[in-house]
């Protein structure tokens, strides 16, 4: 009898998922959950620098989750398009009140319609809240050395 030719295993999917009005209606303002992460905003009218790890600037730009992220949305919308839909999923759409989930790996597009501010936290395969590298933003690292500069004077 002849060996089983194996077949390749389709890729797991990895869609960002949206939970929409996350709360519901009893939740007014943001949740206390959320009250500790950190806050990243991008202005759509912005004159299109690379975004950082605490603002972006202009309304397209490409992006890579390196890690799992949870985010909610305070204000504004945008239109996330993955490079690979089979992989990640058709475009999503947030707005404010939603819970998103953006998967490790997600690679793709932001389209930002209004001024956009959320909240975000990392989270590691377990589910754990992982701290994020606060040296890595250069918009913060530029302001704790002008603080520091002054205190020096």
């Amino acid at each position: 009898m002849a060996p089983k030719a194996k077949t390749a295993a389709a890729p797991k999917t990895k869609p960002i998922t949206v939970v929409h009005n996350f709360g519901g209606r009893r939740c007014v303002g943001e949740p206390k959950s959320v009250a500790t992460w950190g806050i990243w905003d991008c202005d759509p009218a912005g004159d299109g620098r690379p975004p950082t790890q605490r603002h972006a600037y202009g309304s397209d730009f490409t992006w890579v989750f390196d890690m799992e992220e949870k985010a909610y949305v305070i204000e504004g919308s945008a239109t996330l398009t993955a490079d690979d839909p089979e992989i990640h999923g058709p475009p999503v759409t947030i707005a404010p009140r939603d819970m998103v989930t953006f998967p490790k790996g997600w690679r793709g597009r932001w389209h930002v319609d209004a001024f956009l501010k959320k909240r975000y936290a990392f989270f590691d395969g377990s589910g754990l809240r992982v701290d994020e590298d606060e040296s890595a933003d250069e918009d913060d690292g530029a302001e704790r050395e002008r603080s520091r500069s002054r205190s020096r004077d």
